[in-house]
């Protein structure tokens, strides 16, 4: 009697998907955390990058001004979202730009930890770290 009229299964096809399924488990933590990373750091940049817009329409007196660069630097739990812009900030630009930049990132689901009274010690917290925003 041959094997395919019975609906049995092969043991190549079984072992494949054995072999799928561990390759996905081995990297699904990996996989995660670069993901989280990648979705912070494009929130940072979202959120400074609007709010730049935002001053820049609002009040004509500002020159437009770009964010270049967004790093995570640090490694383990506490990282660093650092946001490069070509050009040196008012005090109350860069705290406006910081918030934006904060709740931007707040938005995918994290939430924000209040430290102190000083709004540059705030940090978003997620499951897997906790990440303050530098202004440069």
């Amino acid at each position: 009697m041959k094997m395919d009229q019975r609906g049995q299964i092969s043991i190549e096809f079984v072992l494949i998907i054995a072999f799928m399924l561990i390759l996905v488990l081995v990297f699904a933590g990996y996989i995660g955390d670069a993901m989280e990373l990648n979705s912070v750091s494009a929130a940072a940049r979202y959120g400074a990058t609007n709010t730049i817009s935002d001053l820049v329409f609002l009040n004509r007196s500002v020159e437009p001004f770009r964010v270049t660069d967004v790093q995570i630097l640090g490694s383990g739990q506490n990282l660093t979202i650092q946001i490069n812009v070509d050009k040196t900030l008012q005090p109350a630009a860069n705290l406006t730009i910081f918030n934006g930049a904060l709740h931007s990132v707040a938005n995918l689901g994290y939430t924000i930890d209040v430290r102190t009274l000083d709004p540059y010690d705030d940090v978003v917290v997620s499951n897997r770290h906790q990440y303050s925003i530098t202004i440069v």
